[in-house]
């Protein structure tokens, strides 16, 4: 009985709640793309100019000067590959089980933070219908404590809970382009880390 007692409460008291936590929310969503953003700019990868300078050192076998190549590089593929060099001395499937071990590293930093963005993105529209229910019951309650000629006054209250229902979709929209952007994005420098590894392990066949 309390329970709905508060229900009520809240319902009565209005969409307004609601709007400043979709408020919050797509601060918070803004925050997570632009760190994902620096974070794959911090960490871009040229790779024509990277794969023209190690299949050389890959043909004549210098070890030494692949790995000073891939130190100096802050591209995580370039990181994938270094762990397959450090184990080469130890053979194929020891450079294989360590480039999988750093690909599924840097796969879990890539995609940190990305599940906020896939649930509000699944979600914001939802939190928004729910500000717009509330809205609409505030202004039905509204109705009931006033004359015959509150009509007026409702259809202004109702159009101002719909507002949340707006604000939910702009919330989502952002934040689900941006989560299946990142998500691609992630897939390709892990496909990308395969292709290396595979051409460090051809090398190594030879």
């Amino acid at each position: 009985m309390e329970l709905i007692k508060a229900l009520m409460n809240l319902a009565i008291g209005g969409s307004t709640w609601v709007l400043w936590l979709l408020l919050f929310l797509s601060v918070a969503s803004v925050a997570v793309i632009i760190n994902r953003g620096l974070v794959l700019y911090r960490h871009r990868f040229a790779e024509d100019r990277f794969i023209a300078e190690i299949e050389p050192l890959l043909q004549q076998g210098a070890w030494n000067r692949l790995m000073s190549r891939c130190e100096t590089d802050t591209a995580l593929e370039a990181q994938v590959f270094l762990a397959g060099l450090k184990h080469a001395h130890l053979g194929k499937a020891a450079v294989q089980e360590a480039m999988e071990g750093e690909r599924l590293r840097v796969g879990l930093f890539l995609k940190k933070r990305l599940n906020f963005l896939g649930t509000l993105g699944a979600n914001a529209p939802f939190i928004g219908l729910f500000g717009t229910v509330v809205g609409i019951i505030h202004s039905f309650k509204a109705l009931a404590v006033t004359d015959s000629c509150g009509g007026p006054m409702v259809m202004a209250g109702i159009a101002e809970a719909l507002v949340a229902t707006a604000v939910g979709l702009f919330v989502a929209i952002p934040a689900v382009v941006a989560y299946n952007f990142f998500l691609s994005r992630v897939q390709v420098v892990l496909e990308r880390s395969q292709r290396l590894g595979q051409m460090l392990l051809a090398h190594l066949s030879k």
